[in-house]
C-alpha cells in the first residue's frame, strides 16, 4: 500500500470561534414542553375517602384557554398493587375514548365525532370517569404525568398539540 498525504490548503483568515451565530437547522424537542390549559383530577362529589372493595370513579376534568379540541391523550399513573382499573367512560357524549392498561399507568386517548362541527371551548369540562376497585387500605396517589414518551396532551381543530398543566390526586381508602 502506498499512502498520499493530502495537501494542507493554507489561508490568511482567521477561523471564527463565534458559536452563538450558529442555529440549529432543527427545532429541538423541549421538556418539559411548554403548558397551556390544564388537566385535573378529582374524585366524584368531592371525596377523599373511600372503602375497601368498591368502585370509585375519578373525573379527569380541563380546561382549554379558548382552544378548540377535537383529541386529548391522558395519562394517570397509579399504584397497579392496590386498585384494579375497571373501566373509562367519557363524559362528552361526542368523543370516543380508547383506554389501554400499561404496567404502571392508564394510557386514554379521545376523539371528536367527525358528525359533530359544532367548536366548543372548555372551562374546567369534565373529559372522562375512571372507575377503580380498590385492593387493599392506605393513602394512594393518582397522578397525570409523563411516562416514557407519553403524555397528556390537547390537540386543536387545527392539529396543534396543547400541553396542559396537570396535577395529581390523594385517596384515602379505609
Amino acid at each position: 500500500f502506498i499512502f498520499q498525504q493530502k495537501p494542507v490548503v493554507k489561508t490568511d483568515k482567521p477561523i471564527s470561534t463565534d458559536f452563538n451565530r450558529f442555529q440549529p437547522t432543527a427545532t429541538p424537542t423541549i421538556i418539559p414542553h411548554p403548558t397551556l390549559g390544564s388537566m385535573t383530577l378529582s374524585a366524584v362529589e368531592g371525596a377523599i375517602r373511600f372503602p375497601n372493595n368498591k368502585e370509585l370513579s375519578i373525573v379527569i376534568s380541563s380546561s382549554s384557554e379558548g382552544k378548540y379540541i377535537v383529541a386529548y391523550d391522558a395519562i394517570l399513573s397509579f399504584d397497579k398493587s392496590a386498585f384494579t382499573y375497571v373501566k373509562t367512560v367519557s363524559r362528552i357524549a361526542d368523543f370516543n375514548v380508547f383506554s389501554y392498561e400499561r404496567p404502571t399507568y392508564l394510557s386514554m386517548s379521545a376523539i371528536k365525532s367527525l358528525q359533530n362541527t359544532k367548536n366548543t371551548s372548555w372551562n374546567n369540562q369534565q373529559l372522562v370517569g375512571v372507575v377503580f376497585k380498590p385492593k387493599k387500605t392506605g393513602t394512594f396517589t393518582f397522578v397525570l404525568s409523563p411516562v416514557g414518551k407519553e403524555t397528556s396532551k390537547l390537540v386543536d381543530d387545527k392539529a396543534n398539540v396543547v400541553y396542559p398543566k396537570t396535577d395529581k390526586l390523594e385517596l384515602e381508602i379505609y
